[in-house]
């Protein structure tokens, strides 16, 4: 496939924190042009990525990129870490490659100090957030990372005929525990609900510490991810295209 038109290309990232990476959105479901790129924030899972991916298409995108966190399978990858996938292999064990023109075409705009190197994300459907979920999906697939959305989009692609990439970020690694009041305090776009949170955390209070530690260290990752993003993104403005 040709590589698409930056302006014909549809970024669909499932979290706020993810998108504003590439722009500021206002609520779950709304899209945002930059530079021309249109920017959808689909909100979580395999569902509503689907859904996103086709409306992106529908609208006139002739490119998909799937955009984002990650958890890191492979002990090897840490917070922050550039997953620029060659290919996603879903939750049924089947593999979707991404377009080799198009990825290495973003591959070769890297900025320094980022590991372009082609590696496998695996499709989740639920959140991994221990470390023995995230080893058992590693033995299975060998998949350096995962993510709940990449391999719906990818599927949306094929099946209607366009180009698609995965570009991740590294949340968490393989080790970390994500902390469980967050996992219940968080909506559908990926909001944390401060009441929802509040609750949870009173409703755990031998491990308010622990809860409390774990919410730190996914805000430190987060941000690490996020830079990481928002230094890959220029690698597909108009400039870095010509």
């Amino acid at each position: 496939m040709s590589q698409p038109a930056p302006d014909r290309i549809a970024f669909i990232a499932a979290l706020p924190g993810e998108a504003r990476a590439l722009a500021r959105l206002p609520a779950l479901g709304s899209a945002y042009r930059l530079d021309g790129s249109r920017v959808i924030l689909g909100g979580m899972g395999p569902t509503r990525a689907e859904a996103a991916a086709r409306r992106a298409i529908d609208e006139g995108a002739t490119g998909l990129v799937s955009w984002g966190v990650a958890a890191a399978l492979s002990p090897a990858a840490a917070p922050g870490d550039l997953l620029l996938a060659g290919s996603i292999i879903d939750a049924d064990g089947q593999r979707h490659c991404v377009d080799p023109a198009w990825r290495a075409a973003i591959a070769s705009r890297v900025p320094p100090g980022l590991n372009a190197a082609s590696v496998d994300i695996a499709e989740t459907p639920v959140v991994l957030a221990d470390a023995r979920a995230k080893a058992a999906l590693y033995s299975a697939t060998g998949a350096i990372g995962c993510d709940m959305e990449s391999g719906a989009i990818a599927r949306v692609a094929a099946e209607r005929g366009v180009p698609f990439l995965a570009v991740r970020a590294v949340l968490d690694d393989a080790n970390m525990v994500l902390p469980s009041a967050a996992r219940a305090a968080m909506d559908e776009s990926g909001h944390l609900q401060p009441l929802a949170l509040t609750r949870a955390m009173i409703g755990r209070p031998r491990r308010l510490h622990a809860e409390l530690r774990g919410l730190k260290h996914l805000a430190v990752a987060f941000r690490a991810a996020r830079t990481t993003l928002a230094a890959l993104a220029p690698a597909f403005d108009r400039e870095a295209a010509a």
